[in-house]
């Protein structure tokens, strides 16, 4: 024996095996793979359990769909934290449901991304358009209609592709799927539209109302795109059809709705190619002969927006909001008036940035030659904004800023009622009122509260009392703010007959409401100047009063 250690026996390397039944790889023995069972198990009494056919994990067929599932789950996490809202499959693999058979041409993916849609990008349209037709009109039309079920997966497959979420991964070699279903909406539409030949007028009228919901679908996205030419074009010529199909003498609710989308998207149109207003370090040009530019080839030459898509409605959110807020400080549980000489520092600022939106809007609606300007109830909301920080600015401005100095801006509350006015008349036609920045409650209503408050005008404050009346309807807020604001003016009216100046010494300078809406009761406390004979013990007390709404 010698000294050396004996060569260590190497196990032989070979491959192993993955087609083996079931049973032989419990038992780990080898198959001999007979089919349909194999001889090893059914010569000792076993059962076969079959051949399952296994992916070879050394393969790339295999890592290419270990990538995807990875990456379809970091996607649908950041979708998840991104908008809010947990959107799940409608199926998976159970078979679809007797009540969507539409569903049954569409793949998986195909199904969640209009589940995706209906469930958040509709959702989100709703709100901020404040328009049925996103998510009750178009879901019912996207039933039966074939293009319209490939213009809302376009949309959602752009919002959820992953070269905008995760810039890791980019797969070039195939067409985007947004672009794919995009292109498959305008396939459908033109068979529809030759089909529609040969129909009915009732048909033929089905099928162009499908062109109009379409054409609605498609400026959307272009906007979110930042493709602000195509929207526009697509706006030009739906607009165009829906003039020229004469739909105005109809009295349809599907038609109205239409009317409406298409006059807010030319208002969204504005602030998307206008985004640049929103953001809080423009400034607005202050040369006294500057003209905004109405040429069609300026217009024909925008740039990609600063913002768009739902990033480009959160900066027109939040900029009215500091407009509203500077009117009237308003919560969901009550609102503040504050005296005469108060007022925020950015209000000059706002009031040239509001000045200069009504310019631009004018401008462009008058180049898309579309909406015309007299129907655009924006502009109104933008004059009546206007109208109310002027008369604050100019209070607070003056020598004495009292509640009597607003006894000299009569003319102005005149001009400010005539335009709330007409604003409410327009509320139940197709007016872009609805648009969610300029809702009637958050943009109308705040200014009619404040008016009735400062102007003690005896007709004026008797008209906004009727015209609150008449659009608090159900909501809560709304009836209880005209509960309190009518006790309010009776407080300083008492003893006052009809047209007499209401004394100083009867006016509230400072104004608290608040709501308790599972009592439904409001309470009303404000104060009267100094010195006031109406006040029990000194200046600066409180006086409070509590009803029901």
């Amino acid at each position: 024996m010698t000294g050396k250690d004996p060569t260590r026996r190497i196990r032989s390397l070979h491959s192993k095996s993955r087609s083996g039944c079931g049973t032989c790889k419990i038992r780990h023995k080898r198959c001999d793979e007979t089919h349909p069972a194999c001889l090893n198990c059914t010569s000792t009494g076993r059962k076969c359990d079959g051949y399952e056919q296994v992916v070879d994990k050394r393969t790339r067929e295999w890592r290419n769909a270990e990538f995807r599932d990875s990456f379809d789950n970091q996607t649908n996490f950041t979708l998840q934290f991104r908008y809010g809202l947990k959107v799940q499959p409608m199926v998976t693999t159970v078979p679809l449901p007797l009540a969507t058979p539409y569903q049954i041409d569409l793949n998986w993916h195909e199904r969640w991304h209009l589940d995706f849609y209906h469930h958040c990008i509709a959702v989100r349209l709703s709100h901020y358009f404040q328009n049925s037709y996103w998510s009750r009109l178009l879901f019912q039309m996207c039933q039966s209609q074939i293009a319209l079920r490939h213009a809302a997966i376009a949309m959602s497959a752009w919002h959820t592709q992953p070269d905008r979420i995760l810039r890791s991964h980019k797969d070039d070699s195939k067409p985007s799927l947004s672009l794919h279903h995009a292109s498959k909406a305008i396939s459908s539409l033109r068979e529809s539209l030759t089909r529609s030949t040969f129909h009915s007028q009732s048909s033929n009228r089905t099928h162009k109302q499908v062109v109009l919901v379409t054409c609605l679908l498609f400026i959307v996205l272009a906007l979110f795109q930042g493709d602000l030419h195509s929207a526009r074009c697509h706006l030009a010529s739906g607009y165009k059809l829906l003039i020229e199909w004469d739909f105005q003498k109809e009295k349809d609710s599907t038609v109205l709705v239409l009317r409406q989308a298409f006059a807010q998207l030319h208002v969204h149109w504005f602030f998307c190619s206008h985004s640049e207003l929103f953001s809080q370090d423009f400034k607005v040009p202050h040369s006294e002969h500057w003209i905004p530019s109405s040429s069609s080839e300026a217009l024909s030459k925008i740039t990609t927006p600063r913002y768009s898509g739902f990033d480009q409605m959160d900066r027109v959110q939040e900029f009215f909001a500091l407009i509203v807020g500077l009117i009237l400080d308003f919560s969901a549980s009550g609102f503040n008036i504050e005296p005469a000489g108060f007022i925020s520092c950015d209000a000059a600022v706002l009031l040239s940035k509001v000045r200069f939106c009504r310019s631009c809007l004018m401008v462009v609606l008058l180049e898309l030659n579309g909406l015309k300007p007299e129907d655009c109830d924006t502009l109104r909301v933008f004059s009546l904004w206007i109208e109310i920080m002027e008369i604050k600015i100019g209070v607070a401005q003056s020598l004495k800023p009292d509640e009597m100095v607003y006894d000299g801006y009569l003319e102005q509350f005149k001009r400010v009622t005539k335009l709330m006015q007409t604003i409410a008349g327009s509320r139940s036609g197709p007016s872009d009122i609805y648009f969610s920045p300029l809702a009637y409650r958050s943009s109308v209503f705040p200014t009619l509260v404040w008016t009735a408050s400062k102007c003690r005008d005896w007709q004026i404050r008797r008209d906004i009392c009727s015209m609150m009346d008449d659009q608090s309807g159900g909501d809560y807020w709304a009836s209880a703010t005209t509960a309190a604001l009518k006790r309010m003016i009776d407080t300083e009216s008492n003893g006052v007959k009809p047209g007499e100046n209401i004394p100083e010494a009867a006016r509230a300078c400072v104004i608290n409401v608040k709501i308790y809406t599972p009592e439904s009761k409001v309470e009303l406390r404000y104060r009267r100047p100094k010195h006031s004979p109406h006040l029990k013990h000194g200046s600066d007390e409180w006086e409070s009063d509590i009803m029901s709404y």
